[in-house]
């Protein structure tokens, strides 16, 4: 069944489906339905192109881009100490989950519930069987130990976010080692969707990116999109055994990462200001915002660890059928988007999800909020 409303594509961030829906212009919107790092793009990034732009000595958008965006390659090689034969550049995350289906060719998928649209998505488009592993409310949303063993023996592919999306929570590490013990041993490919990684502080340490020489069955997927602010520019990376590389990049086709996304991707690597400043950012806000709508009447703060929050709408004046609809209509109509997240799997309209942005837009929220629930200001 096709979706409707503000996600009808499947995703938030769609302003110019929402300009539709509310009349108004599609740059007239504060933006909390897309986690994307409002501090960006870094200003490394924007001068590195336009300095490309304007070389009229290599035009970049004149040659075609490196089909396997070596520079780009060796840049993450050095900065994650991963041998480059690892690595594979995709055009966001969305591409390397199409990509590693299509290696992978299972019968039968699994994803959590709930968990990010484009794991589906991809398995849905070649008429293949999704097995979900709840991790809703009565799981405290994360995955049983025993009950994440018996789901990874029963698929040929299964997809764990790391943090997931959209509660996200990571996944404990040792949780995590056993997974993709049993993933190998059970030789099942476990795919690591760690795109918000960046956003925890110790994320590295509770990556599986030193460890993957030991599982020869499990991929990783990051994001540049998110953290750096790149969507416009779709970029990505993944790692895992050389073998699984060179099947994935078979199936890639040629240029897909534009020139413009390597010497970007190349740029925010090397910023080590920018990551500073974002996490500083980070703790700050998260904490702010964090306080601020564990307030809300009627709402269950899930307490992620990254830029973005999962409430429950449990009571009034928030709660009731097509509660998450009925508030994102309201904020809306005052230049507010805010994620529906009756969309996933193992969620009802009781579910929003909201980015932390800045400190002035996330007042502007708390603001609008409380004009909706009739309750003046809120904090």
């Amino acid at each position: 069944m096709p979706l409707t409303g503000v996600e009808r594509y499947g995703h938030g961030g769609d302003r110019w489906t929402a300009g539709e829906m509310f009349g108004r212009g599609a740059d007239a919107f504060v933006d909390f339905s897309a986690n994307i790092n409002p501090l960006g793009p870094p200003d490394s990034v924007v001068r590195v192109l336009q300095e490309a732009l304007e070389d009229k000595g290599a035009p970049v958008l004149a040659r075609y881009p490196d089909p396997r965006a070596r520079s780009l390659k060796r840049a993450l090689a050095n900065r994650y100490g991963v041998p480059e034969e690892c690595l594979m550049i995709g055009n966001g995350g969305a591409e390397l989950i199409d990509l590693v289906n299509a290696a992978v060719r299972p019968s039968r998928v699994g994803a959590t519930a709930p968990s990010f649209a484009e794991y589906e998505a991809s398995a849905r488009k070649r008429g293949q069987e999704i097995v979900y592993l709840p991790t809703g409310e009565k799981e405290g949303f994360q995955p049983e130990p025993e009950a994440l063993s018996k789901w990874i023996r029963s698929v040929d592919l299964a997809y764990l976010g790391h943090p997931n999306n959209p509660t996200g929570l990571t996944v404990p590490y040792g949780q995590l080692l056993a997974a993709a013990e049993e993933a190998a041993v059970a030789g099942t490919v476990l795919v690591v969707d760690e795109a918000f990684l960046d956003f925890v502080s110790d994320g590295e340490a509770r990556s599986l990116l030193s460890r993957l020489a030991d599982f020869p069955t499990t991929l990783l997927l990051r994001s540049m999109t998110k953290f750096y602010a790149l969507p416009g520019l779709r970029l990505g990376w993944g790692a895992a055994h050389p073998d699984w590389i060179r099947r994935i990049e078979e199936l890639q086709i040629p240029w897909s990462v534009n020139g413009l996304a390597q010497i970007a991707g190349e740029a925010a690597l090397s910023d080590g200001a920018f990551e500073n400043v974002t996490r500083r950012w980070l703790a700050v806000e998260r904490c702010f915002m964090m306080e601020r709508l564990r307030e809300l009447p009627g709402a269950l703060l899930v307490p992620g660890e990254v830029n973005y929050f999962l409430l429950k709408l449990e009571a009034p004046p928030l709660g009731g059928t097509g509660a998450s609809r009925r508030l994102q209509q309201a904020l809306g109509e005052r230049g507010i988007l805010i994620r529906d997240c009756s969309t996933y799997p193992g969620l009802d309209d009781a579910y929003i999800r909201v980015a932390v942005r800045s400190r002035e837009e996330n007042v502007h929220l708390l603001q609008k909020l409380g004009e909706v629930l009739g309750k003046g200001e809120i904090f």
